[in-house]
């Protein structure tokens, strides 16, 4: 007795079509956790540039909100002085030391320090004349966050606010 195949009739055939287009449909939504909020976080891009030959960034007040993926870009305005900048986000509170630390460092290819990471959120590598650097990071807690150069003597004039909020519900 040889082997008997079973062939599926139309109406099989288009319920299996149908059971695959709801499952592809239910993949395709996003996922909420058991807490009510929405498991992907946004995305957020952010540009920001040196203020040409001054030592000042523009905009100096960036907002985002808390768990974004922030992508931020540096662009080096600069046409006459040399000088390569960094944009680093720091934790609340931390500039000032930040900066006393930047101030003294003598190593002008390391942007931060090994011993002044920990006041660190997230920092672009340095970025020379007419160039753009790019950073990736997570949004954190809401709160200001202040940002500054760490080239020794530019932080004192090159900073700024990140403004984080909370998700709107």
């Amino acid at each position: 007795m040889g082997m008997r195949f079973y062939r599926a009739t139309s109406r099989e055939n288009a319920l299996q079509r149908d059971r695959r287009r709801l499952l592809t449909a239910l993949l395709a939504l996003p996922t909420v956790p058991a807490w009510g909020g929405p498991m992907m976080s946004s995305a957020v891009e952010l540009d920001i540039a040196s203020d040409g030959d001054n030592l000042a960034f523009i905009p100096n007040r960036l907002s985002c909100v808390t768990g974004a993926n922030v992508r931020l870009r540096l662009h080096h305005t600069g046409r006459i002085i040399d000088d390569p900048h960094d944009w680093v986000l720091l934790k609340p509170g931390m500039e000032n030391a930040f900066l006393a630390a930047a101030d003294k460092q003598q190593d002008d290819k390391m942007v931060i320090p090994p011993h002044d990471r920990n006041m660190v959120v997230a920092a672009t590598p340095l970025c020379a004349r007419g160039k753009t650097v790019k950073v990736n990071f997570i949004a954190p807690a809401p709160g200001n966050y202040p940002f500054v150069c760490s080239v020794p003597g530019h932080g004192e004039t090159m900073h700024g606010t990140l403004a984080v909020t909370v998700k709107p519900k």
